[in-house]
C-alpha cells in the first residue's frame, strides 16, 4: 500500500514549518526505533530462542534422567528378588547339609553299636573255641 502525494506533501509542509528541535527529536526517535527494531530486537528475540533451546534441552536430560532412574530402579528390584532366592537357596541347602550331618552321626552311632556287637561276638566265639578246644584236649 502506497501513500498517497498528499501525504508526503503534508508531511513536508509539517516539517518545514516545526522548529528545528522537534525535527531533530523526531528524527532522534526515528533512529532510535530502527535501531532497536533493526539490532536490538532480533538480538533480543535470539536469546529467547536460546532460553527455549536450552529449557528444552534440559527438559529432555530430565526426561531421559528420569527413565534411567526408572530403568535402574528396575534392576535393583531384579537384583533384591535375585538375592531373596539365593539366600532362600542357601538356607534350603544349609538345611539338607544339616540334615546330612544328622544323618551321618546316626549312621555312626549305628557302626558303634554294629562294632561293640561285632567285638562281643567274636570275644564269645573265641571264649567258646577255647573252651572247646581245651576240654576237648583235656
Amino acid at each position: 500500500m502506497q501513500p498517497s502525494e498528499g501525504f508526503w506533501e503534508g508531511v513536508g509542509a509539517s516539517v518545514g514549518t516545526s522548529p528545528g528541535w522537534m525535527v531533530i527529536g523526531a528524527l532522534l526517535v526515528v533512529g532510535i526505533l530502527f535501531v532497536v527494531a533493526k539490532y536490538i530486537y532480533p538480538g533480543h528475540k535470539e536469546l529467547k530462542m536460546r532460553e527455549l533451546d536450552i529449557r528444552q534441552r534440559e527438559a529432555d536430560n530430565d526426561s531421559e534422567r528420569i527413565k534411567a532412574n526408572a530403568a535402574l530402579a528396575e534392576n535393583m528390584r531384579g537384583l533384591r528378588e535375585s538375592n531373596d532366592q539365593l539366600a532362600q537357596q542357601s538356607a534350603a541347602l544349609a538345611a539338607g547339609i544339616e540334615e546330612s550331618k544328622a544323618r551321618s552321626r546316626g549312621m555312626g552311632d549305628d557302626v558303634s553299636r554294629i562294632r561293640a556287637t561285632t567285638d562281643h561276638t567274636a570275644e564269645q566265639v573265641e571264649d567258646i573255641h577255647r573252651r572247646l578246644f581245651r576240654e576237648g584236649t583235656d
